[in-house]
């Protein structure tokens, strides 16, 4: 029997939501094939390939060709649930929707974790800030927010901090699209990370009876680099990253990765009681509507 090597699902946001961790930890399943390293050392982890026309000129990584798209998946053998993780699908979520249907079909299931806005934006400040890419304060950031991508258009949507954390319109397009949408509160996923897993792993179809290692949260935010020469390991591509990615196993790479990390970097600055006030106020709203949306209680981010 011909097997079809395309994604029965994707993992579609929210960015600085813990996605790479649920990545790292359903990969562990062996029933469940995501792409991560391809053959030549790369990261392919997130193609983004869905909205590429939104980015291909504002990230450094990402899979533009639909061939090579394809051929991400290409290492597939007998499992039944074949991903991916792209976290701009949920912002660019209109042809993100549009592109899932045309290219993967109408019954993709859709996985989509959801972080306290306030606190998915200071997260994602601090992430582009550790790159290098942010060079303004958080409070000059968000005053700027509403043109940065029309003036830069080589920015990174990631500095949408405020209007990437607006949740409402992007989850009810989804809910409305696909009929299976499962949709994860990062505190739980946190918090009680085996429970979560267990449903994720139900919702996908597949065994949850299985023992995940959720012990190393991955692609965790909240440092700055201190040493560019580091930093820059880690974010440029180079003949030293493809050659590390290809020989080094993976457990061994990620004890030398939160050692420079924890070498390299100082912790960020906590976001001020004003600027967290001002965000309360912009969410508040959508997060009512969110709320009444997935019939779930979200006081505790209004707070």
């Amino acid at each position: 029997m011909k097997i079809n090597k395309m994604p029965n699902f994707l993992i579609v946001g929210a960015a600085k939501s813990g996605t790479s961790s649920l990545h790292e930890y359903l990969i562990q399943h062996e029933d469940i094939f995501m792409p991560t390293i391809n053959k030549e050392g790369r990261s392919v982890k997130e193609p983004q390939f869905l909205i590429k026309e939104k980015l291909m000129n504002r990230l450094h990584f990402g899979i533009w060709d639909w061939n090579e798209y394809q051929s991400l998946f290409n290492d597939v053998k007998e499992e039944s649930c074949i991903g991916e993780a792209s976290v701009f699908y949920l912002y660019y979520y209109k042809q993100a929707i549009k592109n899932i249907k045309y290219r993967l079909g109408e019954s993709t299931k859709i996985i989509i974790i959801l972080r306290n806005p306030v606190h998915r934006a200071y997260s994602a400040f601090s992430h582009v800030s550790r790159s290098g890419v942010e060079k303004l304060s958080f409070k000059d950031s968000l005053d700027q927010e509403d043109s940065r991508l029309e003036k830069d258009v080589t920015l990174t949507p990631m500095v949408m901090y405020k209007d990437m954390g607006l949740y409402y319109s992007m989850v009810k397009a989804y809910k409305e699209e696909f009929k299976d949408v499962h949709v994860i509160l990062f505190d739980d996923f946190k918090e009680n990370t085996d429970k979560v897993m267990h449903d994720v792993f139900k919702f996908l179809d597949v065994e949850t009876e299985i023992k995940i290692n959720c012990a190393v949260h991955h692609n965790v935010g909240g440092k700055k680099w201190k040493n560019q020469w580091i930093r820059k390991l880690f974010y440029n591509r180079s003949i030293f990253k493809i050659v590390y990615q290809k020989i080094i196993p993976k457990k061994v790479k990620l004890m030398i990765q939160e050692k420079l990390v924890f070498l390299s970097t100082n912790p960020v600055k906590p976001m001020s009681k004003e600027v967290h006030n001002d965000l309360l106020l912009f969410f508040r709203k959508d997060i009512n509507k969110l709320s009444q949306l997935l019939e779930i209680n979200l006081e505790k981010w209004m707070k």
